[in-house]
């Protein structure tokens, strides 16, 4: 669970050092109305000039410490805020990659990214303004309440009349605007993932000449959220006059009735000076006080964002005593009888049996929507079997050490990532101590190694976000690269060949064929050419098993492999 207060402990000294010096200022500013007073009542009419300089000089002198104090204050509250910040960053970002892809599945990306920037910037000035204002704006409203009770009873009796108004409008706001921000980090989330989908998305917008629809709902989700955000200024803006008109109105009324003090010598005109300057500070202190709760209710809501994302919980996760899989055992692979579920009610696999030999090469194969993926995704743990069991080598693969297990599985997804670096920083992702014989073994195979050497930096050649300087099939193959580095047992490869023609295609299951002898093969493919020459080829339809054989027998005895067969190639129907 989330405490802010262990990410304070680090920073304690500062926390404490902060606040004190800021209350050292406070008393300054309670003192300094005071000598003011003396300087009026007493210097002045008796013309004793020493005594004015002196005091002139204590004033002066409280102010320059004072204004030392204010800038350590903000030093302290810069540090422990932007440290608080730095860890809250670095923790949630670890949790975040520490869940599981069920997890992970509650929430956008976009979602994530902005509970881990907005959420936690907004908690950094909580925190910082509360080091800066938590001892000084309190102690300088009751400070100044007490010395002007002080200087005159009655006249104090108008701090008993403006001051619960003033509580009255900032509780009401406050009240207010509570939902308001929660709902309003809800809306920059769904702005941000629309403008991601656009922006990562471009080409097909254009493409199917879209602009316009994805223009509309742009400015659909963006009204929403400005919609929020003017719902908050407007009672900000609402806060801030009443709060000033009635200080003023205070103000006046003090003004007015400490001069009918004065006329009667009830009170003299230093002391009706300084009960006006502790007004002031009250009323400072009050509108502090009041952006304080403001700013709490704000980051009420960016706490809650950031404690979910905390109390997600890893579903996939090491055993007390897991077992390190290295790489002298042997790949051989079993699904027994496994079934799975995203949602616990439809399930996507169903009984789903059979046994892989190491070294050999597996086909699946399947209409859209048959589970492929979902096959091969619960192979290195990305989702746990809803019911039966994967093992390898005879042991239920959730006894293994997860981080040994998926070194020992790689795999290559749908849709190629690369990272922002050089091609040599992308091969080296899944093993940073590969030698540069391995990456180059790893690029011949994947049928990188022609169009990397004609790169005019070679392996060191750049490659930018998303890998958006390469071509579809050279993604491919890069990321295929990748997962050969580090001598993977089981290499899955999903659909990762489709941009790829024919020729390079074929090279490539030939070159992992003859190279990766003793690594299993698992090779998703919507061509039947891709994995016809496979060892086994299972056949999948609405996650059930509707065939298990080689191409040949299969294309005798199923119905679901014939057809997907014959409409690719249709010359060669049988």
């Amino acid at each position: 669970m989330f405490k802010l207060t262990n990410y304070l402990k680090k920073y304690k000294w500062k926390t404490i050092l902060g606040p004190t010096i800021k209350f050292l200022e406070a008393i300054f500013d309670i003192i300094t109305p005071i000598l003011v007073a003396f300087i009026l009542d007493k210097g002045i009419p008796n013309n004793d000039k020493r005594y004015i300089i002196l005091l002139s000089v204590i004033i002066i002198i409280m102010n320059l410490i004072g204004f030392v104090c204010a800038i350590g204050c903000s030093k302290c509250a810069s540090k422990v805020s932007r440290g608080v910040g730095m860890d809250i960053r670095r923790d949630m970002y670890q949790h975040i990659t520490s869940l599981s892809s069920v997890e992970k599945d509650k929430y956008t990306t976009m979602s994530f990214t902005n509970r881990i920037v907005h959420d936690v910037q907004q908690l950094e000035n909580a925190i910082g303004m509360t080091i800066r204002q938590v001892a000084r704006a309190p102690f300088l409203l009751i400070g100044s309440t007490i010395a002007s009770i002080i200087i005159d009873a009655r006249l104090s009796l108008i701090f008993l009349v403006v001051m619960p108004i003033i509580a009255f409008i900032v509780i009401f706001i406050m009240k207010k605007a509570s939902p308001i921000y929660l709902e309003a980090k809800t809306r920059l989330d769904k702005v941000s993932n629309v403008t991601r989908e656009n922006l990562s998305g471009n080409r097909v917008v254009r493409a199917f000449n879209k602009q316009e629809y994805e223009k509309k709902r742009f400015e659909k989700v963006n009204a929403e959220f400005t919609h929020s955000n003017l719902k908050i200024g407007k009672l900000s803006a609402i806060m801030q006059p009443l709060l000033y008109l009635f200080v003023n109105l205070g103000v006046i009324a003090v003004i007015y009735f400490g001069g009918v003090r004065v006329n009667v010598g009830a009170l003299s005109q230093g002391k009706i000076i300084s009960f006006i300057n502790y007004f002031t500070q009250i009323s400072i202190a009050l509108v502090a006080i009041a952006r304080l709760i403001i700013t709490y209710t704000r980051t009420g809501a960016s706490i809650k964002r950031i404690s979910e994302v905390f109390a997600l919980s890893p579903s996939i996760k090491n055993n007390s005593n897991p077992i390190i899989l290295t790489k002298d055992v042997p790949s051989n692979i079993e699904f027994k009888d496994v079934s799975f579920s995203y949602n616990k009610i439809k399930y996507i696999l169903n009984g789903f049996s059979i046994k892989i030999e190491a070294g050999s090469t597996i086909g699946i194969i399947g209409g859209t929507g048959s589970g492929k993926s979902t096959l091969v995704n619960l192979l290195p743990r990305f989702y746990d079997v809803s019911s039966g069991e994967i093992l390898i080598n005879g042991i239920n693969i959730k006894k293994y050490d997860l981080a040994s297990l998926r070194d020992y599985v790689s795999i290559v997804p749908q849709n190629p990532t690369l990272f922002k670096g050089t091609i040599e920083s992308n091969l080296k992702f899944r093993d940073s101590n590969a030698t540069l014989e391995e990456l180059i073994k790893a690029l011949k195979i994947s049928q990188s190694y022609e169009f990397v050497c004609e790169k005019p930096d070679g392996i060191k050649s750049k490659v930018e976000r998303g890998g958006t300087n390469f071509s579809g099939g050279q993604r491919q193959r890069l990321t295929i690269a990748r997962a050969l580095v580090g001598s993977p047992k089981i290499i899955i490869l999903d659909d990762s060949s489709s941009a790829l023609d024919f020729e390079t295609d074929y090279n490539l299951r030939h070159a992992l064929s003859v190279t990766l002898k003793d690594t299993t093969k698992i090779i998703v493919s919507q061509r039947t050419n891709s994995i016809k020459d496979s060892d086994i080829i299972i056949v999948l339809d609405n996650g059930n098993v509707v065939g298990v054989g080689e191409h040949e027998n299969l294309l005798k005895k199923c119905e679901v492999y014939k057809e997907i067969y014959n409409s690719q190639n249709k010359e060669e129907a049988v």
